[in-house]
């Protein structure tokens, strides 16, 4: 491997989720409640059960005739492991550099809180806390493949105030405005590259003297974005329901700061493909990083007295991330990288069972299709399409005060990735619980 040849994937993981093997295609995440976890989000623009429905389809915020509120968490415990392998891994044991991780996508905690508060027959308006998207992953710093591993932090938070206009007695509208704020956090080490860009620059002026602990590549920045979302909920009659809804875009731009190791050539690249360097030094950076469209159609068929059906279809517009570039504050590149996404789709189906008064019993059964293609995965995106399988159930303790619980496994099988020169297989799984309290006024 020399230097010319090593191209990084440093930029991809600044937003792309590791964890999303096993939870949602590419770094979106699914779980914004508790309830919809236990059955895998089908129906979830339809069936309006609380007031997390908000979240997925303002328009259905015309079921409620009195104020409700919902809020809660799930804890996500991804169990992902990345092997290495091929000719590098001997490079790295003969530095006595780790070269397999264990368990590398992080645990996380998911809030979420939702009102929705009706103004009159017509009208409600609601407002809901909560997270599309999100990754935390964590190689060890001394890790042989250092310039494509290392550490990972998307954290994003979304103000969703929505409003809802029942037309007639089947038909509903609503719209919301969202609020983004996203805080990004890179790390990339030079691995078993330092020894080779050692080597390849000891009689030159600016020989280097890199560990491979040493930092490629640090970024850290953050930034608000603002889109919108709409829906439309379709009443045939009290048992039978649809919902369209549409969730736009939105662009941000990560500001803050960015250093390398490597060294300061005045904001020349030691060699082609390579980060800019900084010497260590700290200077403004920033990162475009666009949050893709979301489309989703979902049904409700309350087929039996206790006994309904649901399901959804969810289409992103991952076609809209072609690439990832980071960039100064006079606009010269730091470092690119080239994603070309392709949109995914993510089916759904589940069942509830109202068992009595107390108990209604959930599951449901769903299938997410990877965006990413096959010849462009890394270790920060080792992304497989992945199937759901979840059960949950609410007790009422009260006839205003309920409680939801849930829980999906998720499976991803194992891939194979090969990404610049270096080879790895990774593979794993997830568990998601879900807890979540519902109070109507």
């Amino acid at each position: 491997m020399d230097i010319s040849t090593l191209k990084l994937s440093v930029l991809a993981a600044s937003v792309a989720l590791v964890t999303t093997q096993v939870q949602a295609a590419a770094f979106q995440l699914a779980e914004q409640n508790a309830t919809g976890l236990g059955r895998a989000y089908s129906g979830e623009g339809a069936i309006g059960d609380n007031a997390a429905v908000l979240g997925r389809n303002p328009a259905a915020m015309t079921l409620f005739d009195k104020p409700a509120l919902s809020g809660g968490v799930i804890y996500v415990n991804p169990d992902i492991d990345v092997e290495g392998k091929g000719a590098n891994v001997a490079a790295g044991k003969a530095l006595g550099l780790p070269t397999d991780s264990k368990d590398i996508a992080d645990d996380a905690w998911v809030p979420f809180i939702y009102y929705v508060h009706p103004i009159n027959e017509q009208w409600v308006a609601g407002v809901g806390a909560f997270t599309n998207y999100g990754l935390s992953t964590t190689y060890q710093d001394d890790h042989y493949a250092g310039p494509v591993a290392g550490k990972t932090d998307l954290k994003t938070f979304n103000l969703n105030p929505t409003i809802a206009f029942k037309a007639n007695e089947h038909i509903s509208l609503g719209a919301g405005f969202n609020a983004v704020y996203a805080d990004a956090e890179l790390i990339r080490h030079s691995g078993v590259a330092s020894a080779k860009i050692n080597e390849q620059t000891a009689k030159t002026p600016f020989a280097t003297s890199l560990v491979p602990t040493n930092e490629f590549v640090r970024l850290k920045g953050d930034d608000w974005g603002y889109g919108w979302n709409i829906g439309t909920l379709i009443e045939a009659d009290e048992h039978n329901r649809w919902a369209l809804t549409y969730r736009s875009k939105i662009k941000l731009t990560l500001e803050g700061d960015y250093s390398s190791a490597l060294p300061n050539l005045g904001g020349q690249q030691l060699a082609p493909d390579l980060p800019i360097g900084t010497g260590g030094q700290t200077i403004p950076g920033q990162l475009d990083l666009t949050l893709p469209a979301i489309a989703e159609v979902s049904g409700f068929h309350q087929i039996q007295p206790d006994w309904a059906l649901h399901y959804g279809i969810m289409w992103t517009e991952w076609s809209s991330f072609k690439e990832l570039q980071a960039q100064d504050s006079a606009g010269k590149k730091l470092f690119q990288k080239d994603e070309n996404f392709k949109n995914s789709w993510r089916v759904s189906m589940g069942a509830t069972h109202t068992l009595n008064d107390q108990w209604t019993l959930r599951g449901g059964l769903a299938y997410d299709q990877s965006p990413v293609p096959a010849d462009t995965r890394s270790i920060s995106i080792p992304d497989v399409d992945r199937t759901w399988y979840t059960l949950g159930a609410t007790y009422a303790a009260t006839p205003n005060l309920s409680v939801d619980g849930g829980f999906a496994f998720l499976h991803g099988k194992k891939v194979d990735v090969i990404e610049d020169d270096f080879e790895f297989r990774s593979g794993g799984n997830a568990y998601l619980f879900g807890l979540q309290m519902n109070y109507d006024f």
